[in-house]
């Protein structure tokens, strides 16, 4: 049986296992990262990350202490923008020095998956071309929603 343990506990460990060169195992807990992994029966794989691109699954720590495990949606001004598979608002403004570890594989039940796998990388794909680009650009999209606004006045 998994045991729930909070992952601030576990936050020195995985950070030692991560900056010694390891691989860390868990299975994340949420319904963010669905269809992908689902909690409960998937697990993933974190190790240093050697590059950071989008498509990437990145495991982080947001400013207000919440660990978080999205995918990276895209790269503006040295800073991330990332979404959870199965969500659709992005988020702006990760800085890299949030990043603990990047995802380089996982387990749907016991099988494992490499991120370098072909059905994976077809995928990522997909889930970062669901969003235009004036949905990535915060300042394009603040535009298109006071114009949009504009419209319906008019």
């Amino acid at each position: 049986m998994r045991e729930l343990v909070d992952l601030d506990e576990l936050y020195p460990l995985i950070k030692e296992v991560i900056e010694s060169g390891g691989e860390f195992r868990f299975y994340p807990r949420g319904t963010s990262m669905e269809p992908l992994l689902h909690q409960g029966d998937d697990s993933v794989v974190l190790a240093a990350p050697d590059s950071i691109s989008a498509g990437d699954v990145l495991f982080y720590k947001r400013e207000n202490g919440m660990f978080v495990l999205h995918r990276l949606i895209e790269i503006r001004r040295g800073t991330y923008t990332m979404c959870g598979d199965n969500q659709k608002e992005l988020e702006h403004g990760i800085k890299p020095s949030q990043v603990i570890a990047k995802m380089v594989g996982y387990y749907k039940g016991e099988t494992y998956h490499s991120v370098n796998e072909a059905d994976y990388l077809e995928y990522a794909k997909k889930k970062i071309s669901r969003f235009p680009y004036h949905q990535r650009n915060p300042k394009i999209l603040a535009v298109l929603v006071k114009i949009k606004k504009l419209l319906k006045k008019s």
